[in-house]
């Protein structure tokens, strides 16, 4: 596994009643195969386990959800009865519209919690307008959230019941680390989402890599690494923030971490 696979709850609003540790999203790791692995290994469900990301434009372009062997080669379609709870859906997206839509089709598919990415910092990633990138723009961060928060709550019914919304991010990006940063891109995200957010009793969440990504100058696997982890700067968020869920990511690389 990749350095930093592993996260955990921060806040009391996260650990009541839910799950400890997550495995956390990994290209060409985390597929439906390797989750089946996990859930063989520890089938209790006290971990949260993470797709590989999909970008959003797969569904509302690519009509990925219209194809059942190409679906199943990322999410674990055939397990979601029993994984739903447990499994957390990652999508990539710099479009609010393609937001909507996929969240919209994977809750159609009984999906129950999606994640934004906006901690990746890959050269491919930021050329698409998503990942870590994204908080530089808060704004558009703000209304593609805003928008999957939406798709995630409405018309709600027995077999669609709302999905919860979470966002994945950095600490800081390149040079900044300053906590007006952070709190910038936090505060936009929940101003923008509080409406909806407040109607439907569904608040969005936050997953804190506790590194600064690095857009230029090291490679996404030099950044695992590269600066050093800012575990207290997850922690003043939860302190700042006291009715939002934060998760801290990067470093709890073992049971006592």
């Amino acid at each position: 596994m990749h350095s930093g696979s592993a996260f955990r709850a921060v806040s009391r609003a996260a650990t009541a009643g839910r799950m400890r540790t997550s495995v956390a999203p990994m290209i060409d790791v985390t597929d439906p195969c390797f989750l089946r692995l996990l859930r063989l290994i520890s089938p209790f469900g006290n971990h949260q386990l993470w797709t590989e990301m999909v970008h959003a434009n797969a569904f509302s372009r690519g009509q990925m959800h219209l194809d059942q062997i190409k679906l199943a080669h990322h999410i674990p379609i055939h397990e979601l009865e029993d994984f739903a709870h447990g499994t957390v859906v990652q999508i990539g997206a710099s479009d609010p519209n393609d937001a909507y839509a996929a969240v919209s089709e994977l809750r159609q598919m009984g999906v129950r919690h999606v994640n934004l990415n906006c901690g990746c910092p890959s050269r491919n990633v930021q050329m698409g307008s998503f990942g870590a990138v994204l908080m530089t723009r808060p704004e558009l961060a703000a209304q593609i959230v805003k928008s999957m928060l939406v798709a995630a709550t409405e018309s709600p019914t027995e077999n669609s019941p709302p999905a919860h919304i979470s966002v994945k991010c950095r600490i800081g990006i390149d040079e900044d680390e300053s906590p007006e940063f952070l709190r910038l891109f936090i505060d936009s995200i929940i101003n923008a989402t509080d409406s909806v957010a407040a109607a439907s009793s569904a608040p969005v969440s936050f997953v804190l890599h506790a590194r600064r990504a690095w857009l230029s100058g090291l490679s996404p696997e030099q950044n695992r690494s590269v600066p050093l982890l800012n575990h207290a700067r997850a922690y003043e968020m939860a302190r700042d923030y006291p009715h939002t869920q934060f998760v801290v990511n990067g470093g709890a690389d073992s049971i006592q971490a």
